[in-house]
C-alpha cells in the first residue's frame, strides 16, 4: 500500500488441509506465496507442497505478497550548496519487493515509507555539491547515479529506476533567467562593439592603402614631371653647347643647319652672341680702365691704346647680328662705356704735365 495506491502489500490468510490440496503457485508471477509453520518459520512456497506436508505438518497462514512493479512520483525539496536556498526535485521512480520473506517478517505496509527517506536523503547528499545555478549539472549527476541500476532497500524492497527533475525556487529562477537575459545583451553589445572596431579597423586600412596609392601616384607622376624637365633642359643644354663651341668657332654654317631644324632656338642664339661680343668689349675696355686709374700710361700710349679700343668698339658694333647700319652710331653714343674714359684720358691735365710719363 502507497499514497498512490491503497491497495496492502501483503494479504494474510488461515490455510487448511483441504485448502492446501487446492493451493496452486501463481503463474502470472504478480504474487508470491509465503508460509508460516506453527513454529513461526517462514518460507517461499514458490512449489506446490507435497502429500506428507499437507497431512501431517501443514501450514496454518500462508501470505500472499504483491512483488508487482509499482510506479510512482514524489516531490521533495532538497537544499543548494548556498543552504538557504532549495531544488524543487520530481521524482519519477518504479520499485517492487523483491524479498517476499522479509517483508512478510518485517509487516510491510507501504513501499514509500521505505524509498521516501531513502531518495530524499540521497538527494540532499548529492544536491549540496551544487549551487542553485547550477540546478541543470546536479539533475545530470542525479540521473547519471540512478541509471541502470536497482538499489536493494530495506524491508525486502528493491528501486528498480529513478528519474530527478530539478527546478530551483520561483524567485531564484526569475533571478537567474533575468541574470541570463543581462549577459546575453552584454554578450550582443561586445559582439557588436567588436563588429564596430572591425569595421573601423577595415575602413583605417582601406583608407592607408587609398593614402599610399595617392601618395606613389603623385610622387610617381612628380618623377615623371621631373624626368621630363632634366631631358629638356639637357636637351636645351647640348643645343646651347653646341651654339657656344660654334660661335667660338666661328662655324656660323653649322649654326644655321641647326636653327632650321630648331627655330625656337634663335632668340637664345643670338643672346648668346651678343654675350660673346659683350665680353670681348668689356675685356678691352676694362683694360683700359685699369691702366688709367693706375696712372700707367701717357700720351705717347694713349693714341696706341685708343685705336686699339676704337677698333674693339667698331668691331663690336659691326658684328652685332641685328644692327643694322643707320643704328650702329645710335647704339655708339648711347653707350655709356663707348667713348667716355677714352675722352677722359684725352682731356686729363695730369697726362699733359707727364708728358714724358712715368711708371
Amino acid at each position: 500500500m502507497s499514497a498512490n495506491d491503497p491497495t496492502p502489500l501483503i494479504h494474510y490468510k488461515d490455510m487448511t488441509r483441504a485448502t492446501w490440496r487446492k493451493f496452486r503457485p501463481t503463474p502470472d508471477g504478480y504474487a508470491a506465496a509465503v508460509s508460516q509453520d506453527r513454529r513461526g518459520q517462514l518460507m517461499l512456497m514458490d512449489r506446490r507442497p507435497v502429500a506428507s506436508e499437507i497431512f501431517y505438518s501443514p501450514p496454518p497462514v500462508l501470505f500472499w505478497v504483491d512483488v508487482s512493479v509499482h510506479h510512482t512520483s514524489l516531490n521533495l525539496d532538497v537544499p543548494t550548496a548556498e543552504g538557504v536556498f532549495d531544488f524543487h526535485a520530481a521524482v519519477d521512480l518504479s520499485w517492487r519487493i523483491g524479498n517476499p520473506v522479509e517483508a512478510v517478517r518485517t509487516n510491510l505496509a507501504s513501499g514509500e515509507l521505505v524509498y521516501r527517506p531513502f531518495l530524499e536523503n540521497r538527494l540532499r547528499e548529492i544536491c549540496r555539491r551544487f549551487e542553485t545555478a547550477q540546478f541543470s549539472d546536479a539533475e545530470q549527476h542525479l540521473n547519471t547515479y540512478f541509471t541502470d541500476r536497482s538499489v536493494d532497500l530495506s524491508c525486502g524492497v528493491v528501486l528498480l529506476d529513478c528519474k530527478v527533475k530539478l527546478a530551483p525556487e520561483e524567485s531564484t529562477l526569475i533571478h537567474i533567467q533575468q541574470r541570463t537575459r543581462d549577459r546575453w545583451k552584454e554578450e550582443r553589445r561586445e559582439a557588436d562593439h567588436k563588429a564596430q572596431l572591425h569595421d573601423v579597423h577595415l575602413q583605417h586600412d582601406e583608407n592607408e592603402t587609398d593614402h599610399s596609392l595617392a601618395l606613389q601616384n603623385v610622387r610617381f607622376k612628380q618623377e615623371i614631371v621631373e624626368l621630363e624637365q632634366r631631358h629638356v633642359l639637357e636637351l636645351e643644354r647640348q643645343r646651347m653647347d653646341f651654339y657656344a663651341v660654334a660661335l667660338q668657332a666661328g662655324d656660323f654654317g653649322a649654326i644655321s643647319l641647326k636653327l632650321a631644324s630648331n627655330r625656337e632656338d634663335v632668340n637664345e642664339v643670338i643672346q648668346l652672341l651678343m654675350r660673346q661680343r659683350q665680353l670681348d668689349f668689356e675685356s678691352a675696355h676694362g683694360a683700359l680702365k685699369a691702366l688709367l686709374d693706375q696712372r700707367l700710361v701717357n700720351r705717347r700710349d694713349v693714341q696706341d691704346i685708343m685705336a686699339r679700343a676704337t677698333k674693339v668698339i667698331a668691331d663690336h658694333w659691326t658684328q652685332l647680328p641685328q644692327a643694322g647700319p643707320a643704328e650702329q652710331p645710335q647704339q655708339l653714343a648711347a653707350s655709356p662705356n663707348a667713348g667716355g674714359e677714352v675722352a677722359r684720358v684725352i682731356d686729363d691735365p695730369d697726362d699733359e704735365d707727364n708728358e714724358d710719363g712715368y711708371v
